[in-house]
C-alpha cells in the first residue's frame, strides 16, 4: 500500500466505514429475504426481543437510544406482521412485555443462517481467531460507545 491509502485508511472516521457495510448488508439482506418483507430496522428490534427476552418496550427505547413512541409504533408494525406479541407485565400492568412469536422466531433464524453466511463471506481471508477477535473488538467499542 502506499501512503496515500495508508493516510486514506487512517483519516477516514470509522462509521463511515460502518455506515458502508450497514449499506451493503441492507442490500443483501433485501435479495436473500424477499419474501419476508422486514425492514433492516424492524430486524434491529426483532434482534433485540430476541437477544433480550422479557424486555419492557421502556428498556428496548433505552437499548436502542430512541423514544418509546418510536417503539411503540415499531411494535405495532412488528405486532401486526404477526412476529412480535406484546404481554402485560404481571410485576407491573402499565408495563408491556416483548417477546417474539412461533413466525417470530422463525424469521429469526432465516435471518441469523443468512447474516452468519453473509458474515463469513465477508470475513473469509480472516482465520477463525482473527474473526472471533474483530467481533470481540467491535463487541468491546459498542460497550464504550454507549458509555459515551
Amino acid at each position: 500500500m502506499d501512503d496515500w491509502e495508508n493516510d486514506r485508511i487512517l483519516l477516514t472516521p470509522t462509521n463511515l466505514y460502518m455506515e458502508y457495510i450497514l449499506l451493503s448488508y441492507n442490500n443483501f439482506l433485501r435479495q436473500k429475504l424477499d419474501d419476508v418483507k422486514i425492514t433492516y430496522g424492524e430486524l434491529t428490534y426483532i434482534y433485540n426481543i430476541k437477544f433480550f427476552p422479557s424486555i419492557s418496550q421502556r428498556k428496548l427505547a433505552e437499548t436502542l437510544f430512541v423514544s418509546e413512541a418510536n417503539v411503540a409504533k415499531m411494535v405495532k408494525k412488528l405486532v401486526e406482521k404477526g412476529l412480535v406479541e406484546k404481554q402485560k407485565d404481571k410485576a407491573n400492568k402499565s408495563r408491556n412485555i416483548l417477546k417474539l412469536t412461533e413466525k417470530g422466531e422463525e424469521v429469526f433464524v432465516k435471518i441469523n443462517v443468512i447474516t452468519c453466511g453473509w458474515e463469513r463471506n465477508i470475513t473469509k481471508n480472516m482465520s477463525n481467531e482473527e474473526y472471533f477477535k474483530f467481533k470481540q473488538t467491535l463487541y468491546e467499542i459498542t460497550k464504550e460507545s454507549t458509555d459515551l
